[in-house]
């Protein structure tokens, strides 16, 4: 199944740029210890996640179980039904992402976020604006 829309080339959001096009991609590139997860989604739907040695972990969605399962099987790696077994769950969530995953943005198709307007109270005042005391208004003369 290979991906075909009009921003080919563009990230997903929150997707590495390097995002594998196929499950053969993946394991090609992760051969060793890779294993397959194939659980449903949605009504209708059915997922195929595939999980490296180390832990990282992509996916890909497929419209029926028995297409996912076709998949899966053909990938020559272990295949695991309708659940992630604990062994897999500890390895995805023990994963230390590398330092280079944090340095793009959490919303790379927004582009960068540039710095934040101060507020206006926070703004340095200059001599002419009256500060806080200064501008606090005369008692009223029924106070006197």
């Amino acid at each position: 199944m290979t991906r075909a829309w009009p921003f080919e080339k563009t990230p997903e959001a929150g997707k590495l740029p390097g995002r594998f096009k196929s499950p053969q991609d993946f394991v090609a590139a992760n051969r060793e210890g890779t294993d397959a997860v194939v659980v449903r989604i949605g009504a209708n739907d059915t997922m195929v996640v595939l999980v490296d040695s180390e832990g990282a972990w992509d996916h890909w969605v497929f419209h029926s179980k028995d297409e996912a399962l076709a998949v899966a099987n053909s990938l020559g790696v272990e295949v695991h039904e309708d659940e992630y077994p604990e062994a897999l769950r500890v390895r995805m969530n023990a994963r230390q992402r590398p330092a280079s995953e944090f340095e793009r943005g959490a919303y790379p198709e927004q582009g960068a976020v540039g710095p934040v307007i101060p507020y206006p109270e926070n703004r340095p005042r200059s001599d002419e604006v009256p500060t806080a005391a200064e501008a606090s208004p005369e008692e009223p003369p029924e106070a006197q």
